[in-house]
């Protein structure tokens, strides 16, 4: 099993959301992030004659799908198409457990 983490820019959630359905993915978690790296915020405009205020970090979503092994080059095609930007992180997942279920590892998913 793996944990695949996507961080994309707050502007494709939807999008990704979309393709990922069409990929047969019913389940994600979504976690409000923000980061730092090639992507430069967008100026805010203040308040007043203050002008515009750069942010020190860029809001981004990171959505972290547990999947089976024969299905991540499936969702990773998926994330790349619809994304358009950000990083793909895959993990190995040693021990799954779906409380609710009493069910374990690719069983849980």
């Amino acid at each position: 099993m793996k944990r695949i983490d996507a961080i994309i820019p707050e502007k494709n959630l939807h999008v990704v959301n979309i393709a990922l359905k069409h990929a047969g993915i019913t389940g994600m978690t979504i976690f409000n992030t923000k980061g730092r790296g090639e992507l430069t915020p967008e100026p805010m405009q203040l308040g007043g004659p203050a002008g515009f205020f750069i942010p020190t970090f860029t809001e981004t979503f990171t959505i972290m799908i547990l999947a089976k092994d024969s299905d991540v080059e499936s969702i990773i095609k998926s994330l790349i198409e619809s994304a358009s930007a950000g990083k793909i992180i895959v993990t190995n997942v040693e021990i799954l457990i779906d409380i609710h279920k009493n069910k374990k590892n690719e069983e849980a998913l």
